[in-house]
């Protein structure tokens, strides 16, 4: 048999949307066949396995690192307002690049100042740092236990801090209970991935 029939067999039929996925996890745009080789298979697992490990380093870190006074952490009004320099900020997060991309080009035609973060503890370091009016963000980062976390944290930093943020969650899943649980964690809107989605996302932020 070939090199070129070998390596032919070699590759695998896998759905476009899950691999787009997988490639997403690690920042990497998929390859435009539908079907992946093997051996391009295990270097992705490889990679995803490396980018698991260094969010498991992260949150060890920041769970080991000294408490700062809670007087440190709260602002008054007056501090608030200056860092809010414009009303029309939003932080977007998700860890799939085509995502935040397109999310990125629409938000700042309609002349929002945009900050893009892909993983959780990025997105709450940038959220201290300005305290946004808007967050949008999606539920699986990379798993829907990470998103859950990001969106206590972000409650929790909004009401702290007297700041009301807009939050709502983005997600491909259709499960009522994810539903659910986000409204009653404190997201303020709930918008599932599916066709006209983005555009449903700009109705709701324009009229409210």
């Amino acid at each position: 048999m070939s090199e070129e029939n070998q390596s032919a067999k070699r590759t695998i039929e896998v759905d476009t949307e899950f691999l787009e996925s997988l490639y997403g996890l690690v920042g990497k745009i998929p390859p435009g066949e539908k079907g992946i080789n093997v051996d391009l298979l295990k270097d992705l697992i490889l990679d995803i396995k490396r980018k698991m490990e260094k969010i498991k380093t992260e949150a060890l870190e920041e769970a080991s690192a000294p408490k700062a006074r809670k007087s440190d952490n709260i602002q008054t009004a007056d501090e608030m307002q200056e860092e809010i320099a414009n009303e029309k900020a939003v932080l977007i997060v998700d860890d799939l690049g085509v995502i935040t991309y397109q999310l990125g080009v629409m938000f700042r035609n309609l002349g929002y100042d945009v900050t893009i973060a892909k993983e959780i503890y990025d997105a709450i370091t940038k959220y201290k740092k300005q305290m946004f009016k808007l967050v949008i963000m999606d539920l699986f980062i990379p798993t829907d236990r990470e998103g859950f976390l990001l969106l206590d944290e972000l409650v929790k930093l909004s009401k702290m801090n007297d700041c009301q943020t807009v939050i709502g969650v983005m997600t491909a899943s259709s499960k009522r209970e994810h539903r659910q649980l986000c409204m009653k964690k404190g997201a303020d809107f709930y918008i599932e991935k599916v066709e006209d989605w983005q555009q449903e996302l700009i109705d709701y932020c324009e009229k409210n």
